[in-house]
This record gives structure tokens, sequence and C-alpha cells, in this order.
């Protein structure tokens, strides 16, 4: 079982900050195995690590006995144990590739203390890689207006509760009401070719125009669509000679193993949300 525990802290950046918090682990005889700080615009962002004991508080316990230090700077946080396992929630549509790659890293063990506890599909076609994983799949039907599946969609949300939700190429657009109705944290992964090139057929587009570059990048979801903060990006240059069949198995590869990053980071706790940007930490 995995003992480590880890703090997410911000707040406006001055002197002193970084005494106060090792002071904070210090006085409760807690050794820091490892802290990453940075600063930008006014603002401090930092990451650390340290091991749990057998007769460590609460994560709850944590937060309250850090909440007058946090008050004191103006600090956002958040605490998390990695004994305590995560649910992970997955959208999917026809493609599969990014689905495939999170199941196969899931299994292989890259996502520690994390449990997928449900697939919400729009085709039935994916139902079989799902259930291989002994993994409870779900098909919802969906439609041009999002109020006639959403619902749906919400409910088995709301059945299995996740930490966090996985868009593995799901080409809806998700609607301001779903996202805060999650209540978590919801990543998505699309092409690099926005916004010079929008619609059905983004490869075709950009092999007609002759584009050089390809790639992928993997966000937060926020309302504005594909403009929430970004987690991860991938970029691959384009052969000579490659049909738009080849880019888009070039581009499928890019979309995996961004998205499976992105995810990654989110599980690890390794990212801070601030003013539409992503700080993630190493």
């Amino acid at each position: 079982m995995n003992r480590t525990a880890c703090l997410l802290f911000s707040c406006p950046d001055k002197s002193g900050i970084i005494a106060h918090i090792v002071s904070f682990f210090t006085l409760r005889g807690l050794s820091i195995s490892r802290f990453e700080e940075y600063t930008d615009a006014g603002q401090f962002f930092s990451r650390l690590e340290w091991q749990l004991a057998d007769d460590s508080p609460s994560r709850a316990e944590f937060a309250r006995s850090f909440q007058p230090l946090a008050d004191e700077l103006d600090a956002e946080f958040r605490f998390h144990f990695f004994n305590e396992t995560q649910q992970l929630g997955l959208f999917v549509s026809h493609e599969p590739h990014a689905l495939i790659e999170v199941l196969n890293k899931h299994e292989a063990g890259d996502y520690p203390n994390t449990e997928i506890s449900f697939v919400i599909g729009n085709r039935e076609s994916v139902r079989h890689i799902v259930e291989r994983h002994e993994i409870p799949f779900h098909f919802v039907k969906t439609w041009k207006d999002p109020a006639k599946h959403e619902p749906r969609q919400l409910e088995i949300v709301k059945q299995y509760q996740p930490d966090l939700i996985g868009l593995a190429r799901y080409m809806k657009v998700v609607t301001a009401n779903f996202i805060e109705s999650t209540n978590c944290p919801i990543v998505n992964i699309h092409h690099s070719f926005l916004p010079s090139f929008v619609g059905a057929k983004p490869y075709e587009m950009a092999y007609e125009r002759g584009v050089k570059l390809m790639g992928a990048t993997s966000h937060y979801v926020t309302p504005e669509l594909d403009q929430g903060p970004i987690i991860e990006q991938g970029v691959i240059r384009v052969q000579p000679g490659q049909s738009i069949e080849d880019m888009k198995k070039v581009g499928r590869d890019i979309e995996k193993q961004v998205f499976a990053t992105a995810l990654s980071k989110a599980l690890h706790h390794k990212t801070i949300t601030y003013s539409n940007r992503t700080i993630v930490f190493d």
C-alpha cells in the first residue's frame, strides 16, 4: 500500500512561505521527502510529499490543523493520501484508442490506488473492450440535444461518485450543467489542429493545407469549448508522402499517449489550476 501523502498549495508570493510550510511539518515530526515550488505572476505554487505513519491523522484532520496557516497566507490548498483509493470514470464514443491505452496502463499498475469504476459509451462497439477488463460498461445513446442523454449519464456518475472523469475521445460536447453536476474534475483529449481546422474532418483539411506538424492537447474541461487549462501536449512532424490515413494513425498514437499522461498527472495530484492555466509538477 502506498503510504505517501501530498500537499498542493498556492498563495500570493511573499518571503517566508517555504519556512512556514516546512515548520508546520517539522513541528509534527514529519520528514518531507519531496518539495517542488514555482512562482508565476506574483503567485506561489508548491507540492510536497511525506510518508504517512501508522498513527498519522486523517486527511480531514490534517486539513483542519493546516487551515490557520492557510488563512494567514491567504492560501488555497488540498491534501491527498495515496492509501485512499481513487475512483476514475471514463466516457468514450466509437474510437477506442485512448480508452484502450488507459485500460492497459491501469492494468499495468501505472495508476496506483485508482479504480476505474465505470465506462459510459454511446456506441455498443466498445462494450467488449471494457468488459474484458471486468469494468462496468453503461451504454447511453446520445442525441443532438444533450438534455435527452445527460440526465441518464449523471445518474450513473452519481451512482459511482468518481474523483475524476476522463473523456477518452468522447465525441460530444458536455454542457455547463453537466460539468457542474459531476462534482469532480473532467479531463479531455483532442487533436491540436484547433482552432485552424474546425469540424468533422480536421485531418483532411490539414492534409490539403500541407501541415508539417500535428499533435494532441489534453486539458481540464470548462464550459468554454476546448478552452480549459492545458495539462499535457504532444507533437510530431508530418513526414513527406504520408496519406490522410497515415496522419490519422499517427494522430491516434499521440492522442492516447497525451491523454494517458494527463490522467496520470491528475491522479498523482501533480496539477494546480490557476487563471485558466495548469501548473504541472514533476
